[in-house]
């Protein structure tokens, strides 16, 4: 190749860099869920102590948030109804989340701590606003301070991890597609419509572990397709099995994937002739599976506890129920957050080799199935139930680059992507935390309006607010962006507002005088569009939102047509 013309390497790389500063660009200020909080103080435990373990004030916990996380899971477990972790054989608590993600927020914690000693002022302002005026032992009563600090280390997560995951997770489908035998531009627009236009873009700025576990089971994904054409040398394989180990150590429920894609590669391995090929893509992931094991009987004298509840503690709800919910719930549903299945599911007939076919329709449907019986479908604080995204995204991995639906249906294609582009748009402009708070009071305060009123129990006050149309994000959420614009749900000394009139009623048409009812989001990063990281650290820094913002799009824009054009060569 001519040294003139530009490399395929730094066409991709390109490429990443424009995703990464796209997702960047509408990421968080700081971590918007428990979940995750939970997860970065046991990785700054790992990373302070060489124990991921979450210690109590009496233990020896470091941080406000470690502190009330161990004595949370204390408290719950002898009440009852453990959440978010299990106390250890050694009288440790270990959170549930799985241990891989743990791991991989230790990088980010270590890098946040050289932050902090760096800039130590933007902790103390971020206490003045989050928590003004309160004492130490009066912290944990600012829910903002509690889920929000350190504050650098968070906003370090919250704004690198998620989208260079979602990044990279990009470049994976083009890859894939590419496999598949199309051609760079049918490639990339694929992978550009599975990422921007489906409910994985939320992915790009959600903390949790699903955007790292997707990225690891689309590089098992891409060894799958590779070894199917033939092309999977032995080390390839073993990358491959490696990718599939750490995929299960992020998201345990991957190993169902894993086990459909080993199948797929022994089946094309048998037909080649290469029977012993399989070896190598297990023996990847046999360390992974060792650590797995291992961990558990570590922590709880059991090789095969991860610290969840059992299956049968979580998994109770009617099959075909919640097949329904999981594809045509009105807040939820990926019917209508990933339209284009509308044209993937159909057009799966059509995908080749048989192998590849019948793998596409297991890799979508198994999530679906192991999760419609789950009491907590919804997922969470997240876009979408975020649990099948993966065979979402799978499916469309597999099909689109076959069948090239833009070429076939270019009106329908625009119609399913234009509202999968409104989708994920409606997703940004509002934080998923407070629109949870504010939609399941407006529940609890119908069901208490009704004749004779009623008391919902947690699991059905969420239950409604993602099934029901009535209260659905994404009308919702451009409701909360223009209370927000125009000042609502804060009052002038920086409090959240209460009264219905400043809350649920206008979002949702409901009246109620219970105070508990009638709160403005609580969390301060849920109000006045500081769930979006430039309008959060505006404040703390002290600069325009707008100076923080530029840079990134601009980059972005640079970055994305650079790599795209020279891809197009």
């Amino acid at each position: 190749m001519n040294g003139q013309r530009p490399t395929k390497a730094l066409a991709l790389l390109l490429l990443w860099l424009g995703a990464f500063f796209g997702f960047a660009s509408v990421a968080h200020g700081n971590l918007d869920t428990v979940d995750a909080a939970f997860s970065m103080h046991a990785a700054r435990a790992a990373w302070t102590r060489g124990d991921s373990a979450l210690l109590t004030q009496e233990q020896g916990g470091e941080l406000l948030g470690e502190r009330m996380g161990a004595l949370h899971v204390h408290k719950t477990t002898d009440e009852g109804h453990r959440q978010f972790g299990k106390v250890g054989r050694d009288g440790r608590v270990y959170v549930w989340f799985p241990v891989g993600y743990v791991w991989l927020l230790v990088p980010f914690v270590a890098a946040g701590q050289v932050l902090e000693n760096v800039w130590p002022a933007a902790e103390t302002r971020y206490r003045s606003l989050a928590a003004p005026g309160l004492p130490d032992d009066q912290l944990a009563n600012s829910v903002s301070y509690l889920y929000g600090h350190p504050v650098l280390t968070q906003g370090l997560i919250a704004l690198g991890m998620p989208a260079a995951f979602a990044a990279t997770s990009l470049l994976l489908l083009l890859a894939i597609g590419r496999a598949l035998g199309a051609s760079w531009r049918d490639a990339m627009i694929a992978a550009g419509a599975i990422m921007a236009g489906t409910q994985a873009f939320a992915l790009g700025r959600e903390q949790l572990s699903d955007g790292p576990g997707l990225t690891f089971v689309l590089a098992m994904l891409l060894v799958t397709v590779r070894a199917q054409a033939g092309s999977a040398t032995r080390r390839l394989l073993l990358a491959g099995g490696a990718a599939a180990g750490i995929a299960v150590l992020l998201r345990y429920q991957s190993a169902f994937l894993v086990a459909a894609c080993a199948l797929a590669v022994a089946v094309v391995c048998r037909r080649r002739g290469r029977v012993r090929d399989v070896a190598w893509f297990a023996l990847g992931g046999l360390p992974f599976l060792a650590v797995l094991l291992a961990t558990g009987y570590a922590r709880f004298g059991d090789p095969l506890d991860t610290g969840y509840p059992k299956y049968d503690d979580w998994f109770d709800r009617p099959m075909l129920s919640g097949l329904a919910k999981l594809f045509f719930a009105a807040g939820r549903g990926v019917a209508w957050l990933s339209p284009l299945l509308w044209l993937g599911v159909p057009l799966v007939a059509r995908a080749r080799p048989l192998v590849l076919r019948w793998l596409a329709i297991v890799l979508f449907a198994v999530p679906f199935l192991f999760f419609a019986r789950a009491r907590g479908w919804q997922g969470g604080q997240c876009w979408g139930v975020r649990y099948v995204t993966p065979g979402v995204v799978l499916l469309l991995a597999i099909v689109l680059p076959q069948t090239r639906p833009w070429e076939r249906w270019p009106r329908t294609w625009l119609v399913l992507l234009g509202c999968g582009l409104f989708a994920n748009l409606t997703s940004v402009v509002a934080p998923t935390r407070g629109q949870i708070q504010l939609a399941s009071q407006a529940v609890q305060a119908a069901a208490a309006n009704e004749i004779p009123p009623r008391v919902l129990s947690p699991d059905e006050v969420i239950d409604r607010i993602s099934w029901e149309p009535r209260w659905s994000p994404l009308a919702a959420n451009w409701s909360y962006v223009a209370l927000s614009r125009v000042g609502g749900f804060e009052t002038k000394d920086g409090a959240p507002a209460t009264g219905a009139a400043a809350t649920i009623e206008p979002m949702f048409g409901v009246v109620s005088a219970d105070p508990l009812l009638v709160l403005g989001p609580q969390c301060r990063e849920d109000r006045c569009g500081r769930h979006l990281w430039w309008n959060f650290w505006s404040e703390i820094a002290d600069v325009p939102a707008w100076l923080l913002l530029l840079p990134v799009l601009a980059a972005a824009i640079a970055f994305g047509l650079a790599g795209v054009r020279r891809l197009l060569r």
